[in-house]
């Protein structure tokens, strides 16, 4: 059995580029998202920048809600576009998301701004850079 998903939490570089098909006006969206790898034994903190492309009603949902610095959830599938270019190959790796969500906001509301974080958050870093830390193998449902 083959299983290609992706979940993804992270910051939106840049506001995203939307654009709609000639032929049947499916809007396509793309933009970076940054997402922090685990802390290094230092306590550096590296981030992978990831092209995301959405269709359809998350491209829309992407077009409305996201702008440059949102936190957003990505959730989709990981696709490898293959092309050649007088002769040598390329090739680029970006999700292809099915869900994209941006954090603060209701179902199906847009916030007017990305808040910022309580001070409380921003006084505890450590957690941000990993939600995990603390957990236990008893905390896992499963």
């Amino acid at each position: 059995m083959n299983f290609n998903r992706i979940v993804l939490i992270g910051t939106v570089q840049g506001n995203p580029e939307t654009k709609y098909t000639t032929e049947s006006g499916v809007s396509i969206s793309k933009f970076v998202l940054a997402a922090a790898r685990p802390p290094r034994q230092d306590g550096r903190v590296e981030y992978d920048h990831i092209p995301v492309v959405a269709f359809g009603k998350a491209a829309d949902y992407s077009a409305e809600n996201l702008r440059a610095n949102s936190t957003v959830l990505v959730e989709g599938r990981i696709q490898v576009n293959q092309r050649e270019n007088n002769g040598q190959r390329f090739s680029q790796t970006e999700i292809n998301a099915g869900v994209v969500r941006v954090f603060g906001a209701g179902q199906g509301a847009a916030p007017a701004a990305v808040p910022a974080p309580p001070p409380a958050q921003a006084a505890q870093p450590e957690t941000a850079a990993n939600p995990f830390s603390g957990s236990t193998l008893d905390d896992v449902p499963f």
